[in-house]
This record gives structure tokens, sequence and C-alpha cells, in this order.
């Protein structure tokens, strides 16, 4: 009975279902069902399961305004997709989104596309302060989501599947970045706002191919919405390393771009500038990273953030060929051309310096001590052998270039340039002890020469520098303000010449100053509390020569290294030794210039009670006259001396004489050269003792000077010279010399000394108006001293 019953089912299947003309129905029916299915069930499966699952999976929103597909080309369109993020802000989007896979993906067993298209795709991004980021947040979500189980140990990973693209593009994509950065103020909540925007994204890829080994053609071009063009032209490989090597080129790239991050560390405006850069990339499992080629940088402006001043610019910085390898941790380029660079120094008022001003201050310190000690710990696990990045410039040259200077520090603000800056330098290598040499020149102000020659080891220049700078005719008046602040003095007229010459071993400065002011006129005094207290005019009529020149060398020495090292205050104390040096001696200075070896110069010596000049005070005087006339603005001051204990016992003996001969005349006895103690005379110098002393007897003093006889019964004997001396003693002590007598020595010892320089016999005197007759003034003299000198004063004309 069952048998039966199962012969007879399955009679009725061969003859109801299995006859041909019901195969070829269900045939038919199969292929409706695929179409219907290919055509409207997979587009609808597809949108409403993507749709729901971004919804309840990721809690964010998908949109897509439609699918097609068509299971018999395999093709499938999505078009108007969007997804946006949980504040509703679009994450993802494209206008169309095209991909023909291959019927050979079944035969072959690998995912094989015909073309892959995507147009007008958007991805933004958006870094908020705290470091995440939109994508992230996305990123960790679907990781927390859907977290593959974990497998053994022992089990190998699955290889990656075969996957060929015969041909990949994205046409007009767009990629947007937001990055909040924290405002470098004290207020940590504040931020600013940096935007990118790369568009116009082409990419194109054919014969792409997960194989081992197998490389394929792949290009990319985009422009950054705010200025610049990238495109990237080569061969990548994925697989078993990324391998990629492409021509590379950058076209007039903003720099303004980067102002945002700039402004993290500095507070600068980034006001223009383009970087374009053509050459080669290349990176592969031996080669990090590579890139060779040219590149320069145009129009770039970056002022003060604070003011809006200019800080830096240049026309154009350009090398023709650089290379860069992080395999060989060197960047190398040929001779860098800067054209038309400038620059803007300013100190103010508060001794704060325009560029010390640019440096963020706490938010920047505190990121500097993180990264320091980030980079100790990396540097520290990395080991210790860690070789250094060599930098080998093959020059640089420098065409019309120019700096501009203020310092409003000065009781007068003072201000210059210098422009038509040309030069060069040689090679500059980290890896190399040699170092680059240094030739420029320029102008300074409207006529104003500066040159530099040396040589400068540009990676550690206080390990050894020499260095020469050569400024001519600069015109003084301009740097009146620092003649105020040192000596407060304006400049009225002159011009200076300056070699500055140093050296720098091992941070020990050697230098030598030479400063040479022709022509140099003082203007009016201002009050400075920073100015040394200086006889200036006096200096300037002691160094100023008979043509106008002032000569001056100051050396400097110092430790460069040593944090308390000053540069200004050392010059300024090399200028005001050597100016104190020779105003405090101003007379072995005046010896110097005429090669007289005494420091004596401007003191004149004279014997007691006389007025002429010995032999060797007339040489002293002759040099004095030379170097006057090396020195045509300064001023002698003649105070004839005189002293009563000094010069007048020769006035009294010189009275006594007079008295002595005019008695001698009235009692008609000649005598050439009357003496007082002549014999011939004794009655007359007895007659003028007697008038002088009228109560001491002759008999008295003739009795003193008799001696007694030495044996008894003996003749006396009379000291007839020594009672005549004594006499003639009395005599001049009895003598008055008045004040005036003896101001009269005085007077005609200067007029000695003035005749000697004004009026020599053989040679070019001083003008009259440079020597000055003073009152005669009475002087000291030593008890051990046999001359009477007079100190010559000295001024300025």
């Amino acid at each position: 009975m069952e048998g039966g019953s199962l012969h007879r089912l399955g009679c009725y299947l061969r003859t109801k279902w299995a006859s041909p003309r019901r195969i070829r129905f269900w045939l038919v029916l199969l292929v409706v069902l695929y179409t219907l299915l290919g055509f409207f069930g997979a587009p609808w499966m597809i949108q409403y399961f993507a749709e729901k699952t971004v919804t309840e999976d990721y809690d964010r929103e998908l949109s897509i305004a439609s699918v097609q597909t068509n299971p018999y080309t395999l093709t499938v369109r999505l078009s108007g997709v969007a997804l946006h993020d949980t504040d509703s802000e679009q994450l993802l989007g494209w206008e169309q989104l095209f991909v023909d896979m291959s019927w050979s993906s079944i035969t072959h067993w690998a995912l094989t596309f015909t073309t892959i298209q995507l147009d007008a795709p958007v991805i933004q991004e958006e870094r908020f302060v705290s470091g995440e980021t939109r994508w992230s947040r996305l990123a960790a979500q679907v990781s927390s989501t859907s977290a593959p189980e974990q497998t053994p140990a022992t089990e190998e990973s699955a290889a990656l599947p075969s996957l060929q693209i015969s041909s990949l593009q994205i046409n007009n994509g767009s990629v947007r970045f937001t990055d909040h950065l924290r405002e470098a103020t004290a207020d940590a909540s504040s931020s600013a706002q940096a935007a990118l925007t790369l568009e116009q994204i082409g990419l194109s890829l054919s014969d792409f191919s997960l194989e081992e080994g197998q490389s394929f053609p792949v290009s990319f071009n985009g422009q950054l919405q705010a200025g610049g063009q990238l495109a990237l032209d080569g061969t990548l490989q994925l697989l078993p390393t990324l391998a990629f090597d492409s021509s590379a080129s950058i076209r007039d790239l903003a720099l303004k771009q980067a102002e945002p991050y700039l402004r993290q560390v500095m507070n600068v405006q980034l006001e223009s500038g383009t970087l374009t850069v053509d050459g080669q990339l290349q990176t592969d499992a031996q080669q990090p990273f590579a890139l060779q080629g040219s590149a320069g940088i145009d129009d770039l402006d970056i002022k003060n953030g604070a003011n809006g001043e200019a800080l830096i610019g240049w026309q154009s910085v350009q090398t023709p060929q650089f290379s860069v390898s992080l395999n060989d941790q060197q960047l190398k380029t040929e001779s860098i051309t800067v054209d038309g660079l400038s620059g803007k120094v300013v100190i103010y008022a508060d001794q704060t310096t325009n560029f010390g001003q640019l440096v963020n201050g706490d938010a920047q310190a505190s990121d500097s001590s993180d990264a320091a000690a980030d980079a100790t710990s990396d540097a520290s696990a990395e080991g210790e052998s860690a070789a250094p990045f060599a930098i080998i410039i093959e020059g640089i040259k420098l065409n019309d270039g120019g700096l501009q200077f203020a310092d409003n520090s000065l009781p007068l603000p003072f201000s210059t340039r210098i422009h038509a800056l040309d030069g060069e330098l040689t090679t500059l290598s980290s890896t190399s002890a040699e170092p680059a040499r240094v030739n420029l020149e320029g102008e300074v102000a409207e006529y104003g020469l500066v040159t530099v020659d040396g040589a400068v080891n540009a990676w550690d220049p206080m390990r050894e520098t020499n260095v020469q700078l050569r400024f001519r005719n600069l015109q003084v008046p301009e740097y009146s303000p620092y003649t105020v602040n040192f000596a407060g003095r304006k400049i009225a007229g002159g011009t200076m010449d300056l070699d500055l010459d140093y050296s720098i071993d091992d941070s020990q400065l050697e230098g030598e100053n030479n400063l040479v002011l022709h022509d140099l006129k003082l203007g009016e005094k201002m009050a400075s509390s920073d100015a040394m207290d200086l006889p200036l005019n006096l200096a300037i009529a002691l160094l100023q020569d008979s043509n106008g020149v002032i000569d001056l060398t100051l050396p400097v020495t110092g430790d460069v290294g040593n944090p308390q090292f000053d540069f200004s205050k050392i010059i300024r104390q090399a200028i005001g030794n050597a100016i104190t040096s020779v105003v405090t001696a101003p007379f072995s200075f005046l010896a110097s210039l005429v090669g007289f070896e005494s420091d004596d110069l401007g003191r004149v010596e004279f014997a007691a009670g006389r007025m002429d000049l010995l032999p060797p005070q007339q040489q002293r005087v002759n040099k004095l006259r030379e170097a006057l006339n090396q020195r045509p603005q300064l001023v002698l001051e003649l105070a004839g001396p005189y002293s009563r204990d000094f010069d007048a016992p020769l006035l009294q003996k010189e009275k006594a004489v007079e008295e002595l001969q005019r008695r001698l005349a009235e009692a008609e006895r000649a005598a050439a050269e009357p003496s007082l103690t002549a014999e011939a005379n004794q009655d007359l110098v007895e007659t003028m003792f007697q008038s002088y002393y009228p109560d001491t007897p002759l008999a008295e003093l003739i009795d003193y000077f008799t001696a007694e006889p030495e044996t008894p019964g003996g003749e006396t004997q009379f000291d007839a010279l020594a009672y005549r001396n004594y006499l003639a003693e009395q005599i001049i002590d009895a003598q008055n010399v008045t004040e005036a007598e003896l101001k009269v020595i005085g007077n005609a010892r200067a007029q000695a000394v003035y005749q000697a320089l004004v009026s020599p016999p053989d040679a070019a005197g001083v003008a009259a108006e440079r020597v000055r007759l003073l009152a005669p003034e009475a002087v000291d003299v030593g008890d051990d001293d046999q001359r009477i000198a007079m100190e010559i004063g000295v001024s300025a004309g």
C-alpha cells in the first residue's frame, strides 16, 4: 500500500512538474525573480539595511537618494549619499558611486572590478580642542560594536582577498578639515580655528591589484581652496611592503593657511607667501621617505601679530636642486638664492625686542616642557646612538636685501636701514668643522656702506667665528640717540668709519673695534640717566687731528658663553675707558703723538727766581708745540707760577746788588759786576749794613769774626771773607720783596712759554688765540725741589 502511494506521487511529479514544458516555466520564473530582485529588491535592501544599521548601531544618520543595480551587468550606482554625525554635521557624502564588477570574479574566485568611479565625494573632518576628531569617535564606536572574536594564537591570520580593479576614478572630490586650536592666551578655554579645504580632487588608478610585487600607475591632483595646487603621478605597490615612486608637484601653495598653527608658538601674522616644489618622491622598505627636486618660496611677508609691523619677508627664495632622505638622515640643497630679503628689528622702551615678544608665553612653555620630556623619553628608548640629521647647503646668495633697525629704548628714538644688501655664504654643512665664508655688501641709510667678510661655523658659532665688519661714511648725527644715552650729548655733524674685527674661539671673544670719526661736532646737551660724566669737548679736541679725524682703537674681550655677557656694556665700557684715559692724562696722550717719551709734556720747570727756559724745558715746549699743531681744537692755559720761599731769595739778592751798584756809581767807583763780598766794596757794604741794622755795631761783628791767637803772645786772626759774607747775607735778608714783584716773575714765566709756543724762531707757531695767559698763581715748592713747575692747563677751543 505504501509502495503504491510513493509510485503514484513520483509519476505525478514527473508528469506535472518535471516535464520539459514545466522546466521552461521554472527557468522563466527564476529569471523573472532574479531580475526583480536585482533591479528592485537589491536596491531597496541596500538602502534599507544601510540606513537602518547606521542609525541603530552608530547613532548617526545615513541618507541615500537612490540605489540602482543591474544584475546582468553586475553594476551598482549609489547616488546622493550623505552620512551625518550625531550633531547633524556631514561626515561623508558623494553625488554618485558607480561600481562595475566583472563576471570573471565568479570564474576566477577573485574580486574583479572593471570600473569604480566616485563623483564629487566630500569628506569632512573636525578636530576639537581635546584632540578628539569626528572620525576617531566613529572609528572607536565601530571598533567597539563589531569587535571580532579572539582567535587562538596558533591560528594563522587569514590572507587578504584577491582584488583587482581595472580602473578607479575619483572626480571633483573635496576634503574639508576644521581644526580647533587652543588659543595661545592665559584663557585656556578660548580657541582658534583653522580651516583647510582640498577641492577638485582627482584620483586615478589603473590595474590595481593586491598581488605581491604588483605595482600599478596612480595619479592624484587637487587644489586648496585658499590657494595651491597639488599633483602626484607615479606607481604604487601595496604588497608585500608599501612602495611609491612618483613625481610630486606643489604649485603656489598659500602659506597663510598655516598661520593658525604658526600662531600657536609665535604671535605673528603670515600675510602672504607661496610655496612651489617640483620633484620626485620615493618610499619603500629601504627608503622610508625621499624627495628630490627644486623648491622656492615667493612673496613671503610675516608681520608682528601684536601691532601689524613688518618682521621679515622676501621676494623669492629658490634652490634649483634639493634632496631629503630619511634613510640617509640628510637634507642637501644646491645654492639657495634669496632675492629682496627684508627684515625689521625693534628695541622697545622696556628693552624688549619685537622678535623677543613673538614667542607665546605660558601655554607654549608648558607644551615645550612636555614635548621635551617626551623627546627625552623617546630618545632613551631608542638609545643614545641615533645619528643627527645632516644638513648641507651648498651656499646662500643674497640679492638686494634690506634691514630696518629701530631702538626706542634711548632718550632719543633711533632708526636706520641697510639696503641693497648683496653677497654670499659658502657651503654650510652640519657634518663638517669647516666654517662657511661670508661676503656681504650693502648700503646704510643714504650714503653709508657696510661690508661683512669672514668665516662662521653656522651650527656652532660660539666654537669658531671670525668676522670683519666694515662701515663707511655713516652720518654720525643719525646716531645721536646713542651718544645721548652714553654721554648726554647730541651729535651736530660728522661722518664715521667703523671696522669691527671679532674672533670667537670656544666662546672666548677677542675683538678690536677701530672707530674713525671725520669732522665730528657736538650738539646740545640732553639729560639721560644712563649717561657717563665725560668731558666730551676736551676728549674730541684731544683726539681730533688737524684733518678733523678721530682715530680710536677699542679692544674688547669676554666670554660669550657666560649668561652675564652683555656686548653693549662691553662696548660702552671700552669707549668710556678710551675717553677717560685721554682726558685724565691729556699730555701723556699728546706726548705719544710726537714720540716724546716723557710724561711731563704739560709741565714746564724754572729755576729759582728765573723766567727763562732752560734747554730741557725748551725741548719740552717745542714738542708740546708740535703736538698742538696736530690738534687744532686744543687751547692751552698758562698760569705763571711763583713762590715766596723759592723765588724771593734771588730777588732779594738782586735788589741788594742793585743798591750796591747804585752806591758805587754815586761814589764814582765803576764795577762791571759788583759783588757784595768783594774786598774793594767792603766799605760800601758796611755802610749798607749799618743802614739796615743801625743797632748792630760793626766793631762787635769784627770781634766776632776775629779768632784768638792759637798760642800765647800770638796774633789774632780776622776772617775778613766770612765777615763780608755775613754782611752780604744780612743785607740780602733785609730786602723787601712784594707780592706784585713775585707775580711779575710768574707772568714772565708764562710769557716765556707763550712766546716759545706762538713765536718760535725757526718753526711754525701755534695760533695766539689758542694760548691763553692766566693770572699768575702762587705754588708750593718742596724743600728738596730745585725747580718750580708750571702746570699747563688744556681745554677745548
